[in-house]
């Protein structure tokens, strides 16, 4: 090599050169001021904040320059605002977070550090609890694409990490539904007004059913709840219609769930429940006769895949099903006494919750409605049809084959509640506790809490 092409090479920037090497497994990485303080304040001080900045390099969320970020104050606000969310504000240090910010103005690395890991326990804890029903209080979702997004310390930080306004996070963060605002504003009136503690307790209980409820329902969607045995139709925020419904019994009571219904089945088959089969079918065939069944257009199957046979009533030991020791799947064929009646509405899911037509017309006029097994009967399904179906809804009362299958253009989401105060206008409708479940939530309400 030439010396002009040494010393070219002798003068290129050493980074062009040689490239940087990633630091080694375990190694410590170097960090400004405020990073060094931020993790030394850090260090098994808090598992779960600590393992999140160490991640991102102990870069802040809150801290910009030698200050604190202006919107900070939206943390500030949020917790120190928690009890009108039934929780406590000082599991989130709301009496202290102002005192930290303070001394937060001298600049200096230590305290900005102080600052950043207040604000952030404080944010994700509040958060997270708002969003976190207790025991009892939970939704079973049975789509994931209507249930509520998990947040988690973690989670929240995450999005707050991403977020160009933090503070603009946290209000989309603290942004609730409907059902939550109105119960949060009932209970925030009733204490200034120093009312009666029981309808506090009573409030407090269904603020927690609606917290397991995602914010956004959707510009369309099916909402039932079970204490009021009613069903609305929904459309941009607003009722549109809304009927009587039969929800289940006490002893099968229907569940607090949401899912999406993606079809319909007209002229559908009524599957016996195999509990109902063994406890009901089988000793009518043994009283009456195989005669029985054909009266009531029922069948006996050989299984439950698609390609079972239909068995006479003679291939059936009828006293082994009776006493349960064999179970067998039967079904009762479309008709007028169907139990599913005309139509049966599927969101899929594995309890076998439907809501669907029904034959039992004389129930709908009942104040209580709770004879089901768990299904939720309609008592004006070639309306819930029309607004699903649309053009499709005209084939209900057509002939044609048995399970004919719909599938809606767009699925709907349903959410099956469970209320039993809730406001309405300027009053608080209380509901009866057709299935006994506030005690258990009130019990829940009353735990210390415990916080991730």
């Amino acid at each position: 090599m030439g010396v002009t092409a040494l010393a070219c090479a002798f003068a290129m920037p050493l980074s062009a050169r040689v490239a940087p090497l990633p630091p080694a497994a375990g190694a410590v990485v170097r960090l400004d001021p405020f990073g060094e303080a931020l993790r030394a304040q850090l260090a098994g001080a808090d598992p779960a904040l600590e393992a999140f900045y160490r991640a991102r390099d102990y870069r802040p969320i809150w801290i910009q320059g030698w200050g604190v970020k202006r919107g900070a104050q939206t943390v500030v606000q949020a917790v120190a605002d928690a009890r009108a969310d039934d929780l406590d504000p000082e599991s989130y240090d709301a009496s202290g977070l102002p005192e930290v910010l303070a001394r937060a103005a001298s600049g200096r690395s230590a305290d900005l550090a102080a600052a950043e890991i207040a604000l952030s326990a404080a944010a994700s804890g509040y958060l997270s609890d708002l969003h976190a029903p207790k025991p009892g209080a939970q939704m079973i979702y049975v789509d994931p694409s209507v249930a509520p997004p998990r947040l988690d310390r973690i989670s929240v930080l995450r999005i707050l990490g991403a977020s160009r306004s933090p503070s603009a996070a946290v209000a989309d963060l603290e942004r609730m539904n409907p059902y939550y605002q109105q119960l949060r504003a009932s209970l925030a009136a009733l204490r200034a007004n120093g009312g009666d503690p029981a309808t506090a307790r009573l409030l407090k209980v269904n603020l927690e059913r609606a917290r397991a409820l995602p914010a956004d329902f959707g510009p369309r969607y099916i909402l039932v709840d079970a204490t009021a045995q009613r069903l609305w139709l929904y459309q941009d925020g607003q009722p549109v219609d809304s009927m009587r419904v039969v929800v289940g019994k006490p002893s099968e009571p229907t569940p607090a769930m949401a899912g999406l219904v993606r079809y319909a089945v007209i002229r559908p088959y009524w599957n016996i429940p195999p509990d109902l089969v063994q406890n009901s079918v089988a000793p009518k065939v043994l009283r009456y006769g195989p005669g029985w069944l054909a009266s009531q257009h029922m069948q006996a199957l050989s299984g439950w895949t698609p390609d079972a046979r239909v068995l006479s009533p003679q291939e059936v030991d009828w006293a082994a099903v009776a006493a349960g020791r064999v179970t067998l799947r039967m079904r009762q064929l479309p008709g007028p006494d169907n139990m599913m009646g005309k139509v049966k509405f599927v969101f899929p899911n594995s309890l076998g919750i439907y809501l669907h037509d029904s034959p039992l017309r004389q129930f709908f006029a009942d104040q209580q409605r709770t004879d089901s097994a768990g299904c939720v009967r309609l008592s004006a399904a070639p309306r819930l049809a029309k607004w699903l179906l649309a053009a499709d809804a005209d084939q209900l009362g057509q002939p044609g084959p048995p399970e004919t299958r719909i599938d809606l253009s767009q699925p709907i989401p349903v959410y099956i509640v469970y209320f039993t105060a809730i406001p309405q206008g300027r009053k608080l409708s209380i509901r009866p506790d057709i299935y006994h479940r506030d005690s258990t939530l009130e019990a829940e309400l009353d735990r210390p809490a415990n916080r991730a």
